[in-house]
């Protein structure tokens, strides 16, 4: 079988360790392990199957709430324009019907809207019969945001990974690219503002040599979509935001 992932860090380890145009190195935040990644040029990415970018992976495996809400925010403030971001939007991707594809609704919920904090659920196109990508963008042009946060389920080839590791990354996202679909990449050169997106694995796909594809989701992800969402919700909702 091949595994899928969305995870920077999982496709980093399939490439050569001097591969040009990558680098990869490992920090601490509030003592969770954080491993970034950061692709430089066009042929890493492509070698990758990554945009170019900063990707943050943070494991929380046994961490306690307030040390993963600390190290998210931080790494938030650090990949954030380090001045004139007043108003940001959050974007909550995915379906709310599904309990797997529903982390991004999930966040909305918890978030604080007001002066600084807006807040947008595209839904799906087979809910809405709008592409998401469209109506983010219209939503971008209408609010005029100085940045964009955008969420959503992600896929892991290591199911310990499931809700315990959290990809922070300024090249975007494309929805449903973990599992094959070829979809336009919400970032900044779509938006013209600041992206970053934020997901958390919730399932391991596996597919045969026959392409027959297995999804494999924990019995417990209504509560793991819970606590992960609200951990990414606290950290957004204290974000110091600077002009």
């Amino acid at each position: 079988m091949d595994s899928i992932t969305d995870l920077a860090c999982e496709l980093s380890r399939r490439i050569p360790n001097n591969t040009s145009g990558i680098n990869t190195y490992q920090n601490k935040v509030a003592g969770i392990t954080i491993q970034n990644t950061i692709i430089k040029t066009n042929t890493a990415a492509r070698l990758i199957g990554k945009p170019i970018g900063n990707y943050l992976n943070l494991d929380t495996t046994s961490h306690k709430q307030r040390n993963i809400v600390n190290a998210l925010r931080q790494s938030l403030t650090s990949l954030l324009p380090a001045t004139n971001i007043e108003k940001v939007l959050v974007i909550g991707l995915g379906n709310d019907k599904f309990i797997a594809d529903s982390l991004g609704p999930s966040v909305l919920e918890l978030i604080k809207t007001g002066e600084h904090f807006l807040t947008f659920e595209p839904s799906v196109f087979g809910v809405t019969g709008i592409n998401s990508v469209d109506a983010i963008k219209a939503m971008t042009r209408l609010v005029h945001p100085d940045a964009v946060v955008v969420i959503d389920s992600l896929v892991s080839a290591t199911p310990n990974r499931i809700g315990t590791n959290y990809q922070i990354c300024t090249s975007g996202i494309t929805p449903g690219s973990g599992i094959g679909r070829n979809n336009q990449t919400i970032d900044q050169k779509l938006l013209g503002v600041p992206v970053l997106a934020i997901g958390v694995p919730v399932c391991t796909i596996m597919t045969t040599a026959n392409k027959q594809i297995y999804h494999v989701v924990p019995k417990d992800i209504e509560l793991i979509i819970k606590d992960c969402a609200k951990n990414i919700a606290q950290s957004i909702n204290t974000l110091v935001l600077r002009n």
